[in-house]
């Protein structure tokens, strides 16, 4: 005989259904999620560890109050008419075996879950409550709602032969260990974080999983915590690339003091496996693209590598870096869809009418970054004289000044001047002037 039992907490917060979720997983095997404020557990065979029905439902109360939540608990035969027990009856209410279609009579049709389309037949034939639905001619609604009409109807009458939907909480991938004696150099502790990834890596490698990031935490010797987190350019669950991440993310950051303790987490998702395309150039592998730039980060820090974004505002050149991720597989174009070929693509260069050019003539600016320090002789407010690193010669013509400012509402405003000047010798080049002095900013090829 099957007895279902239904937690219910009116108007529950995202907070108050894990607590459900865990009270409700500690005294039965079988749990099922029922939605945002409601868990149902299946009572089978749990007599002997719990006592009777009245006995489990003060139990599942207490827990509940415990956690802060306002429990119903309704115990029936079925999932509706222990969900309808929660709802209607007091703080428990147990449904006797055999009676939940009498219970489920008076109890509206939206206990069903019915679809609008089939909510308003049911409004125009007149049906409004469990019981009436329950009370129609089985062959008669068979006829006319087929197969959907049936079970509609052994659901008024509480009848549910249907199992649980079995929840199971997600795995926790975190793993710890233990240093009593203190680990005060980056070599040991970098060890010890491969040992950790490893171990997470073959749980994901179990769960078809990959990690898309890895977190850690260290307990000090001096009471403080140290945290920090990487990120793989793709989901992987390489053990090895994961250890040569972790040591590089962990040199760029240390911890200042002893650690004692430390802790090892990993984000996990569901990589999916695309079939690569044949008009496309291969991806990277994954696992030497993350041990690749690792190394780089280990040669030129961890700010010196990934993807420029540009940040929205006008000061030269401002942009951060990003971690670098692989980009998702573009879908297949569909046809007649007027996919964009890169191939054929048409990039057309800003005409420039230089001294000596003729009307079509283009230039190329190659920046350089970071900025060349010059010297630059004035004369009458405007350079004429360039002296640099390689380069040196008086200014026969030049346009300029054109003034960029901005970010005067912070800290750090910004403004230069700048200028485009021709040597003697015909080079072409693109100066800047602020408080720091003149600088060498591009050179027109």
């Amino acid at each position: 005989m099957t007895r279902i039992a239904c937690l219910f907490v009116p108007d529950a917060d995202e907070r108050v259904k894990p607590a459900l979720l865990e009270i409700a997983l500690r005294h039965s095997p079988s749990v099922e999620d029922g939605g945002p404020d409601i868990v149902y557990l299946d009572l089978g065979g749990l007599e002997r560890l719990w006592g009777g029905e009245r006995e489990i439902a003060e139990r599942l109360r207490r827990a509940a109050r415990e956690r802060g939540a306002a429990a119903r608990i309704g115990i029936a035969g079925s999932r509706a008419g222990a969900r309808f027990a929660a709802r209607a009856g007091s703080d428990i209410t147990i449904v006797p075996p055999g009676r939940d279609a009498r219970w489920l009579g008076p109890a509206p049709l939206a206990l069903l879950g019915l679809s609008p389309e089939m909510s308003a037949r049911l409004g125009r034939w007149g049906i409004h409550t469990l019981g009436e639905l329950a009370d129609l001619p089985a062959r008669g609604l068979a006829e006319r709602l087929g197969g959907e009409g049936s079970r509609l109807q052994r659901l008024a009458c509480g009848e549910d032969a249907t199992p649980l939907r079995l929840w199971t909480p997600s795995p926790v991938f975190e793993e710890s260990a233990d240093c009593p004696w203190g680990v005060e150099t980056l070599e040991p502790l970098g060890d010890l974080l491969a040992d950790l990834a490893d171990m997470l890596c073959v749980r994901l490698r179990r769960y078809e999983l990959s990690a898309d990031a890895f977190e850690w935490t260290c307990r000090l010797a001096d009471r403080t915590v140290h945290e920090g987190d990487c990120a793989p350019a793709a989901p992987l669950a390489d053990s090895a690339a994961a250890a040569e991440l972790l040591r590089v993310s962990l040199a760029a950051r240390p911890p200042r003091a002893a650690v004692e303790t430390v802790t090892l987490r990993a984000r996990p998702v569901r990589a999916e496996s695309v079939q690569p395309r044949f008009d496309e150039p291969p991806r990277p592998n994954p696992r030497l693209l993350t041990a690749t730039l690792a190394r780089l980060s280990a040669l030129v820090g961890a700010g010196g590598v990934g993807s420029p974004v540009i940040l929205d505002t006008h000061r030269p050149d401002a942009h951060r870096m990003t971690p670098f991720l692989l980009p998702s597989p573009r879908p297949s174009p569909q046809r007649g869809g007027g996919a964009r070929n890169p191939s054929k693509e048409i990039f057309t260069p800003l005409p420039h009418r230089g001294r000596g050019q003729g009307e079509g003539a283009v230039l190329a600016v190659r920046r350089i970054r970071p900025p060349r320090s010059v010297e630059v002789t004035v004369d009458a407010g405007a350079p004429a004289h360039l002296r640099a690193a390689g380069l040196a010669g008086r200014i026969i013509a030049g346009a300029g000044p054109w003034r960029v400012s901005g970010e005067w509402w912070t800290e750090a405003p910004f403004v230069q001047d700048e200028w485009d000047v021709e040597l003697h010798d015909g080079t072409l080049c693109r100066l800047a002037r602020d408080g720091r002095g003149w600088r060498l900013e591009a050179i027109y090829d």
